[in-house]
């Protein structure tokens, strides 16, 4: 009797790894069991922010406004849309670091900050912006720049070309 409650524990247990495994194989956002990968994708910085401490939201600034904050020499401009749209058009003076960026170009924009206080961040819209500055943010925090202001275009490069804001074409070193 006890051998096959045993057995059917075993085959139970075994069966149930075996499908989560499974499941896990199957979902993009599975487990890595092998070696890390970095993420791919703007989402990274969502995971990022939930595993820090809290902190306040991000400023959100209409475009309009933002264009104020981004005549101020302290304030660096960062673009994280994909690169072609980066070469069709962007913020003058912006830096491209598409959300795909690797942590070598994040740690990269960290150091380009400088003694700069104020990070302005945008993209295609909101929220692709939104998680890449809290990425960003976190990042400043931990090289020990936790005074970094850092915003987000509200409506992101659209909303900034639809205002009439300066804008730049072609590429960009």
């Amino acid at each position: 009797m006890f051998a096959t409650l045993l057995g059917r524990a075993t085959c139970l247990l075994l069966g149930g790894a075996a499908l989560g495994l499974g499941v896990n194989a199957a979902r993009p956002d599975g487990v890595r069991f092998t070696k890390f990968a970095p993420p791919t994708t703007c989402g990274a910085g969502e995971v990022a922010a939930a595993a820090a401490p809290v902190t306040p939201p991000l400023e959100l600034l209409p475009p309009a406004a933002a264009a104020s904050v981004c005549d101020d020499a302290q304030t660096l401009l960062a673009d994280v849309r994909p690169a072609e749209e980066f070469e069709r058009g962007h913020v003058t003076g912006a830096r491209h670091l598409p959300c795909a960026s690797s942590d070598s170009a994040a740690a990269a924009a960290i150091a380009a900050l400088g003694a700069r206080r104020t990070l302005v961040v945008y993209g295609d819209g909101t929220e692709d912006a939104r998680a890449v500055a809290e990425e960003l943010r976190g990042r400043a925090a931990r090289a020990g720049r936790a005074d970094l202001h850092v915003v987000v275009i509200e409506g992101g490069f659209d909303a900034w070309n639809r205002a009439g804001l300066a804008c730049s074409s072609g590429p960009h070193p």
